[in-house]
């Protein structure tokens, strides 16, 4: 019996000891420096070439999140942003007819999001609401440059209101002809067609420099029809989101360097600027060449691009930046902190990419490494990164074995 009970108290002994063992390894894991956990020879090298490039291909069409309002700095000049949309019907709906009714008010409700520049500010804008000319296609994939002419004899709305991070939706009551336009008659795509569409805009006369961001899935976006028949009074719901739209943006580089430029090389600064704005890319060609000769057979574990960001960029850094080889994605790590996030303790963005560097190293090309701000359709966050002639330069970390 007592041969028995010491037996079993070793065996939990030993389970217990297991247990133990297994929660350690990783137990403390996210607190760790992850350049710690690689085993090999370090290895930095500085950028090659570097330049900004006109952003000329930024989709639109369909964004959840969207900007609107005008902005302006000296180093960035002047961009506006409007929104162009379908009125649409409820999902659930096939056709309307509101030809019998009396309408008595039309709102349009937007959902504020975001205030660019300052969260903390009020701002004083000039909201304006238009018909347009012709309709949206409902097939097309509209871009930042796109447009469409907006009919000057149906202004729906223009007024102005107070905006503020406490501003929880903003009511503009629609009024010229928008009842004649609501009482088309159709099926879903036949309505969509007839009404045409809206640009809401934010003129720049009578507003403050400043921009809004609101969220289009929020279940209060829309456009509310109050109507009665007969002595009935009640309200329907258009919708403002489920159907084509799209955001247009101008921008004003005058008196910049940025100004009538497709391209500005990056001896002093890269601009990243949303909106239709600047990318820019970054090579290694030549130290990736010499860094291969001398190495062969090396066998990359963590390579990490940082970028420094330069001491004249605005306060308000974009959250993140995203890299790709100007087709895919090659962030490689989705790491919390690290994956193209903005390090305000070392001013500077961090990406992971170590199979793309060990894929640039085995075909021995390097095409360029194309920098984005994340959301730059929605966002008007931009950012100054040193360019390849400053002393804290772009540069590749490298953790390697061979």
């Amino acid at each position: 019996m007592r041969h028995t009970l010491h037996t079993t108290a070793l065996l939990l002994a030993l389970l217990t000891m297991a247990a133990c063992s297994d929660d350690a390894t990783d137990m403390g894991a996210t607190l760790i420096d992850g350049s710690t956990v690689y085993d090999g020879k370090e290895y930095t090298m500085t950028v090659d070439t570097a330049y900004s490039l006109r952003d000329d291909s930024l989709l639109t069409t369909g964004n959840s999140q969207i900007i609107i309002g005008n902005y302006a700095d000296p180093l960035f000049g002047k961009v506006s942003a409007s929104f162009f949309t379908q009125i649409t019907l409820p999902n659930a709906t096939t056709s309307v007819s509101m030809s019998a009714v009396e309408i008595d008010s039309v709102v349009l409700t937007l959902v504020p999001e975001g205030l660019f520049p300052d969260t903390a500010q009020s701002y004083t804008l000039r909201f304006e609401v238009v018909q347009l000319a012709e309709a949206i296609d409902g097939s097309k994939q509209y871009y930042a440059t796109d447009s469409i002419a907006v009919d000057a004899g149906a202004v729906l709305y223009d007024g102005t209101l107070t905006v503020s991070a406490a501003t929880d939706s903003i009511n503009l009551r629609l009024g010229g002809p928008i009842n004649n336009i609501l009482r088309t008659t159709g099926e879903r795509d036949e309505f969509a067609a007839a009404t045409k569409g809206l640009r809401i805009s934010i003129a720049a006369a009578g507003s403050d420099n400043g921009m809004v961001t609101f969220a289009l899935s929020d279940t209060r976006t829309r456009m509310r029809t109050y109507y009665h028949y007969g002595t009935d009074t009640t309200h329907y719901d258009f919708s403002i989101s489920n159907g084509k739209h799209f955001t247009h943006f101008v921008h004003d580089y005058a008196g910049t360097a940025l100004d009538g430029q497709n391209s500005v090389d990056g001896a002093s600064h890269l601009y990243l600027d949303p909106l239709g704005g600047f990318n820019a890319v970054v090579g290694f060609g030549r130290k990736l060449q010499a860094f291969h000769k001398q190495h062969p057979l090396a066998v990359i574990h963590r390579a990490e691009l940082l970028l420094p960001v330069a001491a004249e960029a605005p306060a308000r850094h974009p959250q993140r930046l995203i890299a790709t080889n100007g087709t895919r994605y090659i962030n490689d790590y989705a790491l919390a902190g690290v994956d193209g996030y903005y390090d305000s303790d070392s001013n500077r963005y961090r990406l992971r990419m170590p199979l793309h560097v060990q894929n640039l190293l085995r075909t021995g090309h390097d095409g360029g490494t194309h920098l984005l701000i994340d959301t730059r359709g929605s966002t008007a966050e931009r950012t100054l990164l040193n360019g390849y002639n400053e002393s804290e330069t772009i540069k590749i970390k490298l953790i390697y074995t061979e």
